[in-house]
């Protein structure tokens, strides 16, 4: 039984495919700022009834299902420590159909949220499209990327992904308002 629900004033994936997520070809991650928390294990739910469920998969990593109106789509995900910030990199493992949330991912491309993990509650801050992209358009950040059509995908190097990160990691507009997933009990 479902007993906490979101206390924002939004769903992380509304989040994402409204206002846009910014994503990238390559992770965030190297081998050397790979963290695990216990505390992130076990499953979440979000505002829209959405269940996010990490397991366990390796020494650092973990499996993600996040299953939106029934639908499972399964993800790698891994939590990445620059500095005093914590992030979490999704990235795409198999193809689910009917699900909204793996969809935005088709092409496989990596997502990065910045994260506060708490007993029990997580919040999420994802990378924001359209702030990245004013800024672009301004010269006011640079970082490779490519943009098609409307969307834009980031080409830069790890290294690169990470100085950035760090740098706007507490620029409200860059990583927006946290939504929360809250503990399911």
């Amino acid at each position: 039984m479902r007993t906490w629900w979101i206390l924002s004033s939004f769903a992380l994936i509304a989040a994402c495919t409204i206002s846009g997520c910014l994503r990238s070809l390559h992770p965030l991650y190297t081998e050397k700022t790979l963290i695990f928390e216990q505390g992130l294990l076990g499953s979440w739910v979000d505002q829209d009834s959405s269940v996010w469920t990490f397991a366990q998969s390796g020494q650092k990593s973990y499996d993600l299902i996040y299953t939106e109106k029934g639908s499972p789509g399964r993800f790698e995900a891994r939590l990445v420590k620059l500095g005093k910030f914590t992030f979490l990199d999704i990235f795409p493992k198999e193809p689910v159909i009917d699900n909204g949330f793996y969809k935005f991912h088709l092409v496989p491309v990596h997502t990065i949220s910045r994260v506060w993990i708490e007993e029990e509650k997580v919040r999420m801050a994802m990378l924001s499209h359209d702030w990245f992209k004013d800024q672009a358009s301004k010269k006011k950040v640079r970082l490779a990327h490519e943009r098609r059509e409307n969307e834009i995908i980031l080409t830069a190097s790890t290294e690169e992904l990470q100085k950035f990160v760090v740098k706007y990691a507490d620029e409200p507009k860059a990583f927006p308002e946290p939504g929360e997933l809250r503990r399911m009990k």
